[in-house]
């Protein structure tokens, strides 16, 4: 423990405390905003921590998705409209809340259940991740290999539609992710002529463009009527106390979101939703749930916000990002050189130390900076539509020009833009083709080099690296369980017939 705080004293100066504090105040706000959230911020951010080192470029984009995972309940409560996709379980109670006349009751209860989940999933995160980093030395081509199948396999969990289109858009990421020079014989692939190419497709102008400008062309569409506050909000002294009276809520729901958070794909919508059926079905009060009960608001919150460190945990120890939002932040790192995974943890140990000092520090801010927060919130809530989606267009622009001060990478932009407003009109999901793009080349780079290693017996290899075997087990698993889950049904159905 004492060399992790000496790595925090290392890593985190004054410098990367202001940008936690400005991720999280910029994460909350942003989070509030109907049709935003923590990946339109986290997105939007990427271009502007270009000229920061990692450690800082992370403590921003961490304080982004802490602030804007919790920034969605805002909204929810206030105006009926989760900010984010999370925060909608948040709404069924929080709504009703104020609906009654108790919305600094609900505002209050989300802001402190979102801070104690955000702070047991820190917790976890630092004792967790030490004991992933020595497991990470036996790792080689065939874990990283099996471990980003893994990962691609996982996009089947980030496809809440069609199974089929969710594959289609990894599959898409993946040959975009081939676009360029190859990494072993550096010959120019896909690049169709055209220089600009042959470093392959800006990731900084496919992650603004797909999800950023195309959110924005779906609110220029759409219709809303503009929103109306008249309640004055408070911050409630009285909902701090729920912490000791409800504490089962509370470490409950935060444990079923640190658990759902490290298996990949699933994300703080499932958690935030499991951990609500699980507080209604406990509490004594079931019928009070849906009707603005404070057990349905703590319950979602501390679940999503604790979400956050468990999506973490596999990206920072194997190199699987445990969300979408966690997969773009994966990016932003390999911009910077710092590719995550088994290795950056046994070669940059004192940097993940830092990295997970900033998310403890980050959810710790979370509730004053929530608190100093409030009555801006209500006022950002008013704001015309008009006038944010100019704003961030004009954001997503200027970013991603001062990434690499390429007119081309405006085009790029542009053109993945429209590409994520026609496969959102399609309902073909976008977080799997950004999960393919940034598993791609490990993928690539593992296989062929595990081709390399193993000559003509590959199983064989494998057979004598339990690890790697382990997860090409797990992947046949994942593979074969929904087949052989409805085989089940249909052989209870026939039993049941007879």
């Amino acid at each position: 423990m004492m060399s992790v705080l000496t790595d925090v004293q290392q890593f985190v100066g004054l410098t990367q405390l202001q940008y936690i504090v400005l991720g999280v105040t910029l994460g909350a706000i942003i989070g509030a905003l109907p049709g935003c959230g923590p990946m339109m911020g986290v997105t939007l951010s990427i271009p502007f921590t270009f000229y920061l080192d990692p450690v800082s470029s992370l403590a921003l984009l961490i304080g982004i998705y802490q602030g804007g995972s919790f920034g969605g309940a805002i909204s929810a409560a206030l105006i009926g409209i989760p900010g984010t996709p999370i925060a909608a379980a948040t709404l069924l109670d929080a709504y009703p809340m104020s609906q009654s006349g108790r919305a600094s009751e609900a505002i209050t209860l989300a802001t402190v259940a979102s801070w104690f989940g955000g702070c047991f999933g820190g917790i976890v995160l630092l004792l967790a991740a030490p004991s992933l980093a020595s497991l990470a030395l036996n790792f080689g081509p065939a874990e990283r290999l099996g471990l980003a199948l893994i990962g691609l396999t996982a996009i089947a969990g980030l496809t809440t539609g069609s199974t089929t289109k969710g594959m289609m858009s990894g599959a898409l990421g993946l040959m975009l992710a081939t676009v360029g020079s190859d990494p072993f014989t550096g010959m120019n692939r896909f690049d169709f002529g055209l220089p600009e190419l042959t470093g392959g497709l800006t990731f900084v102008s496919l992650l603004v463009g797909l999800f950023a400008i195309s959110e924005m062309l779906i609110q220029i569409e759409s219709t809303s009527p503009p929103i109306r506050i008249t309640e004055k909000i408070r911050f409630s002294a009285k909902c701090l106390l729920t912490i000791f009276s409800d504490w089962k809520n509370y470490v409950r729901s935060s444990l079923i979101g640190v658990l759902v958070g490290v298996v990949p794909g699933i994300g703080g919508v499932t958690s935030a939703f499991l951990s609500y059926k699980v507080s209604k079905d406990l509490s004594p009060d079931k019928e009070q749930y849906g009707k603005g009960a404070p057990g349905g608001v703590i319950a979602t919150e501390a679940a999503n916000s604790a979400t956050t460190g468990g999506s973490l945990l596999p990206m920072l120890s194997l190199g699987i990002p445990g969300d979408p939002i966690v997969a773009v932040m994966m990016g932003g790192l390999l911009i910077h050189g710092v590719t995550p995974g088994p290795a950056f943890m046994l070669t940059n140990a004192p940097m993940l130390n830092g990295i997970l000092g900033i998310f403890l520090i980050g959810a710790f801010l979370l509730l004053p900076i929530g608190w100093l927060l409030l009555p801006v919130f209500v006022n950002i809530l008013r704001v015309p539509k008009s006038f944010l989606t100019t704003l961030i267009i004009a954001l997503c622009i200027f970013g991603t020009y001062a990434t690499n001060r390429e007119l081309f990478d405006i085009w790029l932009l542009w053109i993945f833009g429209f590409l994520g407003y026609a496969m959102r009109k399609s309902g073909i999901p976008l977080s799997p083709l950004v999960i393919g793009f940034v598993l791609g080349p490990i993928v690539e780079e593992s296989l062929r080099r595990l081709a390399t290693i193993s000559g003509n017996d590959f199983w064989g290899f494998l057979i004598g690296r339990p690890v790697a075997l382990t997860c090409f087990v797990l992947i046949a698993v994942m593979l074969l369980s929904p087949t052989l889950m409805q085989l089940y049904r249909y052989l209870l159905r026939l039993r049941s017939s007879d």
